[in-house]
């Protein structure tokens, strides 16, 4: 057991977290000579294995952690040093993508995901070979990106086959009202942060359940796929995907007590196509602002999203062969857009429209000229944050209406 922590030890790159938040404390290297190679640490470390047990010291000696070993990843440990007891930590194994695959030294993470993007480019190529491997990107320090297993990614969310997600019951609530469950699929404001929960999850709509029915529960579903999501879709890397998503709604829905009529997905932007493609491919009722579905604006210039060839760049043909097939009312699939939107609506126009409730809204948006992605982005933007009071009214009447009974007036009693 010794030996085998210790190779597994040797040559690789681990984070040094507190919990619960996961906040990176460090980054560590174990070198051969027992010491520790740290960046972002301000004590000098050294280690040593007992009885299959992972000890860290200080400068003088005194024991500071106690990991248990597990290859693949190290357990968690309360911080051994006086006044500090009640932190918690863990150390965490990661893969690291150094200078050496990159065409130029890259000193800060902008550039270094530029020279991602560059088609072609060494660092694109060891990028999409990563995401092949099913792993992502989670930390940029001193010119390196760190690359993890996504199932392995410790991000503070519940995980379930591989999908990242957090659950809000309806706690402390009357249930005078029907029992529902709104799915939430975040959108994605901006991309390829450092931090893979930024980029899984970044809008969760948190205190959400302050503006809707009661008797709600939240389900928020992370897009846990590449480096920035797959807009909730299949990959070559994750090919079950879709299925697990559909078993945890599912799932949440039976161990709430919750009828499949009473589930509402929603979303906007990369959300909303979350929201469109598995409300149709559950049969569940849905609400979409603004559906990313096609990302060709954003494969203008280089593909910023870092999504290669894994997913399609038009989602339209999937959608509407769902549609096609969809058992839904028209009402039941709402979908929200304006004409003011270019990088969208001339692409939600491609879908079925005679299938679904398309509602499309006169906006003053922002001049183009002054639109600082030139792709139109800007305009997306506004569209979607200008307009959450519009999002909410379409959900709550979803959900208010699980209980609404149909006024009928006897004109006997006229």
């Amino acid at each position: 057991m010794n030996e085998e922590l210790y190779n597994f030890l040797l040559g690789k790159i681990f984070y040094f977290c507190q919990l619960p938040s996961y906040t990176k404390w460090g980054i560590w290297s174990f070198e051969p000579d027992g010491k520790i190679k740290g960046m972002h640490s301000d004590f000098e470390q050294t280690w040593k294995i007992e009885n299959g047990r992972l000890l860290i010291l200080d400068s003088q000696g005194h024991v500071t952690c106690i990991f248990e070993g597990q290859i693949e990843k190290m357990q968690k440990s309360h911080l051994l040093r006086p006044g500090m007891e009640h932190f918690q930590v863990a150390l965490i194994a990661t893969d690291l993508i150094g200078y050496d695959y990159f065409d130029s030294l890259c000193p800060i993470e902008n550039d270094l995901v530029a020279a991602c993007m560059e088609t072609g480019s060494v660092a694109n190529e060891k990028l999409r070979q990563l995401l092949l491997e099913d792993k992502t990107i989670d930390g940029y320090y001193a010119g390196r990106a760190y690359a993890v297993k996504r199932k392995d990614l410790e991000i503070g969310l519940k995980q379930y086959k591989g999908v990242f997600y957090d659950l809000e019951l309806s706690q402390n609530q009357p249930d005078f009202f029907t029992k529902k469950l709104l799915v939430w699929f975040p959108g994605l404001l901006s991309y390829n942060h450092g931090n893979a929960r930024e980029n899984f999850f970044p809008n969760p709509f948190e205190g959400i359940t302050g503006s809707i029915a009661k008797n709600t529960v939240v389900l928020r579903i992370a897009d846990s796929n590449l480096i920035n999501g797959s807009y909730y879709l299949n990959t070559p890397n994750f090919r079950d995907y879709e299925q697990n998503i559909q078993e945890l709604i599912a799932k949440t829905a039976e161990e709430e007590g919750i009828l499949r009529e009473n589930i509402l997905c929603a979303g906007s932007s990369r959300g909303g196509m979350g929201a469109l493609y598995h409300g149709l491919l559950g049969n569940y009722a849905l609400v979409s602002m603004d559906p990313v579905v096609d990302r060709s604006p954003w494969l203008q210039s280089a593909d910023v999203q870092l999504m290669f060839d894994c997913i399609p760049v038009s989602f339209v043909d999937k959608l509407n062969q769902l549609l096609e097939k969809t058992n839904l009312s028209a009402e039941k699939i709402q979908v929200i857009t304006s004409p003011q939107v270019p990088i969208t609506y001339p692409f939600i126009i491609q879908l079925k429209t005679w299938k679904l409730a398309l509602k499309t809204y006169r906006m003053k948006l922002a001049d183009e000229q002054f639109d600082y992605q030139p792709y139109g982005g800007k305009m997306h933007g506004d569209f979607v944050n200008r307009n959450i009071p519009l999002l909410l009214m379409k959900i709550n009447e979803f959900l208010y209406g699980c209980d609404s009974i149909e006024n009928t007036i006897d004109e006997k009693t006229l």
